[in-house]
């Protein structure tokens, strides 16, 4: 998803950095237009005010300079005053005027007056006015001429950009549609660059402006998407989680009832012996049985009992161990004469399934404190599903030795039975999980033995773990510490 998106931001990006810079530079041509319109209509006022005005007042002046009359020659001194005048008069109209230089020329072309006037920026005196022929040109024109002059050099080296204005100085009428000779030109010098950079800055701070706000937008609905994709993710998580308790919480259904189907057998089996057992007895008075008969059907009412109760202690254990009910009492106790006693009373079993039984222990004396009968009831689990799942010629070994890194005792059942596949470890180890119902009526028992006995491992802070390979058997290691701590204990004790 934010593939696609930092695809479209970036596209977004260039297209709106174009339309920016394209525009931008739009903006600032039409306004320097505008702006040049603007001082080229003021310059053309200024000159008409400077010639109603000061040339008005010395045009006779000025004409008697650019004659050869008598006149000019009786009164020199006059003549010279009068001009001086008109100078100082010309500059102080053009001082407060927005202007950099104004030239003023006479009907011959003659430079009459030239004058620097803005004293902050004031043009390099090496710099040329336009040709006098292009001056001349204007003489006979009516209407203001302007045009723009770049790289204009200043005295403290920088360059402007300069509007030159020429505007005829008429003063007589059209007389039959005629126009009349000017009387010269005057020449106004304008800068520019202020206006074009204060535009520039004005196109860079817009741009910013506009591309920050598209990036901000960009950030915006760049937060907005990752949030709508985290919503997404979570969401596709949640149905994930969902479909998987669905199919956990489906399958857990068929095991329990696939468990009570196999319980339901379990269980018929053994009340099936003592009820019909017993009936015979009853029926038939114990005085008229022979005492051999009498005593087997006792002993198979007994074995029978024996077998029910043990199934249902491992339906009560299991259950109290997952409501957390189930209670420790913890003593002293040798293991090594604990799994001696667990191998002598399964042994009779592996005779008869002709599995042979091998005890593997340290010769030094395991001492630990935890509860006896439960980890009895851990090993003799062990112990009977290795031999019940081991065939004939088969071996069981059993071995522990003391694990000195984390202060416990390791023990592991190795045997050479049929084996689980991998797949099948965590089905095998679900509560209510069979790999095989056929096999789980070819071999009897619950199914609840390694779920309990992992229960019981964990409950006194061990650790268990199973590997096997279906026709090579399987090693089944767990850990428990060498004593329950007291925290530990209480905890068990309190668990709901």
């Amino acid at each position: 998803m934010f593939g696609y998106f930092r695809v479209f931001a970036l596209i977004s990006l260039i297209v709106v950095v174009g339309f920016v810079a394209i525009s931008g530079t739009l903006f600032r041509d039409v306004a320097m237009e505008n702006v040049r319109d603007i001082i080229e209509r003021n310059n053309k006022s200024i000159a008409e005010g400077y010639i109603e005005s000061v040339w008005k007042e010395y045009s006779k002046v000025i004409a008697v300079f650019n004659s050869n009359s008598a006149e000019k020659n009786k009164s020199d001194s006059e003549l010279q005053k009068s001009l001086q005048n008109f100078g100082l008069d010309t500059v102080n109209y053009f001082k407060k005027m927005p202007v950099l230089r104004v030239n003023i020329y006479n009907s011959a072309g003659t430079l009459l007056l030239t004058s620097n006037v803005v004293a902050g920026k004031v043009i390099n005196a090496n710099f040329a006015s336009p040709d006098i022929k292009f001056i001349q040109s204007q003489f006979r024109r009516t209407i203001a001429v302007s045009q723009v002059i770049d790289k204009v050099p200043l005295q403290n080296d920088e360059q402007a950009i300069i509007l030159q204005t020429l505007l005829p100085i008429i003063i007589s009428e059209m007389k039959d549609g005629v126009a009349a000779r000017s009387e010269g030109v005057i020449e106004l010098l304008a800068d520019l660059s202020t206006t074009q950079e204060n535009l520039t800055n004005a196109q860079l701070m817009g741009s910013i402006y506009v591309i920050g706000f598209f990036l901000l937008y960009l950030g915006f609905l760049f937060i907005m998407a990752r949030r709508a994709e985290v919503i997404i993710t979570k969401q596709h998580e949640t149905n994930v989680e969902l479909a998987s308790a669905a199919a956990i919480a489906q399958s857990e259904n068929r095991d329990k009832s696939q468990f009570l189907a196999n319980i339901s057998h379990e269980l018929r089996t053994p009340l099936n012996a003592i009820i019909g057992f017993s009936e015979i007895i009853k029926n038939n008075s114990a005085k008229a049985m022979d005492e051999e008969t009498l005593d087997g059907y006792i002993n198979d009412i007994h074995t029978s009992g024996v077998h029910l109760l043990s199934l249902i202690n491992d339906i009560l254990d299991y259950s109290k161990a997952e409501a957390g009910k189930l209670e420790m009492e913890v003593t002293e106790v040798n293991l090594n004469k604990l799994v001696h006693n667990c191998v002598r009373l399964v042994t009779p079993r592996a005779e008869a399934a002709q599995v042979g039984l091998v005890e593997a222990l340290p010769k030094e004396v395991l001492n630990i404190s935890t509860d006896s009968k439960k980890f009895k009831q851990i090993l003799l689990n062990l112990l009977s599903n290795a031999i019940k799942f081991t065939p004939a010629g088969g071996e069981v070994r059993i071995t522990a030795w003391a694990n000195i890194n984390d202060d416990t005792y390791m023990f592991e059942v190795r045997d050479s039975g049929i084996g689980i596949a991998p797949k099948d470890i965590s089905r095998a180890m679900a509560p209510f999980g069979q790999v095989d119902n056929a096999l789980s009526r070819k071999y009897e028992g619950t199914g609840l033995g390694l779920p309990l006995t992992k229960k019981f491992v964990e409950l006194m802070g061990g650790k268990f773990e199973i590997e096997s390979e279906v026709g090579v058997g399987t090693t089944i290691r767990f850990s428990v510490p060498r004593e329950i701590k007291s925290g530990e204990l209480l905890k068990i004790k309190n668990a709901d």
